[in-house]
């Protein structure tokens, strides 16, 4: 049961994305839409076996933009606390 979604751009290198928050129980995952008709991105914050947090794509396979845009999503919700 989804329990509520943000919407929001980024500025991500010459672009902006635009990023909803999907949120599940006990998940949130971030889908990614890019202007130039690149496949949507999924990401979401994980733990590693080390119980260090990083970003990850879902599915997997897309990592290095996961670990690019991840940042900037947490960039934005810290902005939104001040």
């Amino acid at each position: 049961m989804i329990q509520g979604n943000e919407t929001f751009d980024l500025q991500f290198g010459d672009n902006i994305i635009r990023v909803e928050q999907i949120q599940i129980p006990g998940q949130t995952f971030f889908r990614i839409i890019f202007p130039n008709q690149v496949p949507e991105l999924r990401i979401l914050r994980a733990l590693d076996i080390n119980k260090e947090k990083f970003w990850t794509s879902v599915p997997e396979g897309r990592q290095e933009l996961a670990e690019q845009i991840g940042p900037l999503i947490e960039k934005y919700y810290r902005s939104k606390i001040k």
